[in-house]
């Protein structure tokens, strides 16, 4: 193979660097996991926040939106779904909605 073969490879190899460890660790937020109590106008939602990793977190009510794939996807979210997402640390009343829990029984008629 020639130079500019090789030279295309390498910087190919650069950018397909895996970062799912890098986002798995971030320290600038934190999971939680709550259940939606209202839903407000703009895709937003008061979420009752039931899990978390910082106990003082647990009970507060939260306003959150759709975040990625949620929102690209047009997922539907309504009082009392059971949701996960997270908190930033330097804004602790806000949350980002990433997941929904299907947990829901389903009736056969």
């Amino acid at each position: 193979m020639g130079k500019v073969q090789d030279h295309k490879r390498a910087a190919k190899g650069r950018r397909q660097l895996d970062t799912t460890k890098e986002k798995a660790t971030r320290t600038d937020r934190l999971e939680i996991a709550g259940e939606v109590e209202e839903c407000l106008p703009n895709t937003m939602f008061r979420v009752k926040v039931t899990e978390c990793e910082v106990e003082q977190m647990i009970g507060k009510v939260l306003l959150g939106t759709l975040a990625g794939k949620m929102r690209l996807y047009r997922i539907r979210v309504m009082p009392g779904d059971v949701v996960k997402g997270y908190v930033s640390k330097y804004d602790l009343t806000k949350c980002k909605v990433t997941y929904r829990i299907n947990n829901k029984p389903v009736h056969h008629t």
